[in-house]
């Protein structure tokens, strides 16, 4: 095994934001013109986003509108349900006149974007694979809702876990997210993903195909790419263990399976922090166990 090297929370990033109050000001923060209002009231149409809001320091309980998958923060249970699975209800949407729509690039079709938009809401698409695009989202959308300080609390733990991620994983150390079992199929996340992104500013590798989303893959091409490290949801790993055909990929040989809760490993949400830190202490546990 590869020596691990492990660095201290090294990350103390500067103050992101001006301090600045509340209300109808239209004092300038990071050079740009603050909107005459708040932006607070949102509809969000899928967890990550909900998610996002709330890392933003947006007030949930000032949310109109979530799909029937946003399950966290819990106290958005109460919130109206516009969305059952990727469908909108265009018309309940427009119904509860929202200041702003928060949608996620790769979820739906321009077309959804255009349909709200000829509505006349003002829709926020997320575009966040990689790290440097998931604070600028936060930065964004806490700069509208006059919530900085707020978000930069939480831009200061996803630092600080990149750093203990960055500090576990050993030179050229090959790690991938693998889901699925023998049954259903194996899927891989491809290279163009923000955990993926996250991984590739360490001093691993991430190994997988060229592509933004989960893509099936067969027992000979994760031969192939024989990751030492595997990320996979909670009950997955087991199942990978269990499988024979499996014990040529170096992970599956040695054990080195991680597994995550699946709405955390999943989403590009409000919980990044806790998926670096989570996978960055248990591959430093296993590079010990391995030395």
């Amino acid at each position: 095994m590869m020596k691990l090297r492990i660095s201290p929370l090294l990350i103390a990033i500067p103050a992101l934001f001006a301090m600045t109050a509340c209300g109808t000001s239209t004092s300038k923060v990071g050079g740009e013109p603050r909107k005459a209002a708040p932006v607070i009231e949102y509809i969000s149409l899928s967890p990550s986003t909900t998610e996002i809001l709330q890392s933003a320091g947006i007030p949930l309980a000032k949310m109109l509108g979530r799909s029937s998958s946003c399950n966290w923060p819990p106290q958005i249970s109460g919130c109206p349900i516009v969305v059952n699975g990727t469908n909108p209800d265009f018309e309940r949407i427009a119904s509860l006149k929202p200041q702003r729509v928060i949608v996620e690039k790769d979820l739906y079709p321009e077309s959804t974007f255009q349909k709200l938009r000829d509505l006349g809401m003002d829709v926020f698409v997320v575009d966040a694979d990689t790290p440097q695009k998931y604070v600028d989202v936060i930065i964004k959308l806490a700069k509208d809702a006059g919530a900085e300080t707020n978000a930069s609390g939480y831009i200061d733990k996803v630092y600080g876990a990149e750093s203990v991620l960055k500090g576990s994983i050993a030179e050229g150390m090959k790690i991938t997210v693998i889901i699925g079992d023998s049954t259903s199929g194996y899927m891989i996340q491809g290279q163009n993903t923000l955990l993926a992104n996250f991984i590739k500013e360490s001093p691993g590798e991430f190994v997988g195909p060229d592509s933004g989303k989960f893509e099936p893959v067969s027992i000979e091409q994760l031969i192939k790419y024989d990751p030492e490290i595997i990320i996979t949801q909670i009950g997955d790993g087991n199942k990978m263990l269990a499988n024979p055909q499996l014990k040529a990929v170096n992970a599956v040989a040695n054990g080195h399976i991680l597994e995550v809760e699946p709405d955390i490993l999943l989403r590009n949400g409000g919980r990044v922090d806790k998926l670096l830190e989570g996978i960055g202490t248990g591959i430093g546990r296993i590079e010990r166990k391995g030395n």
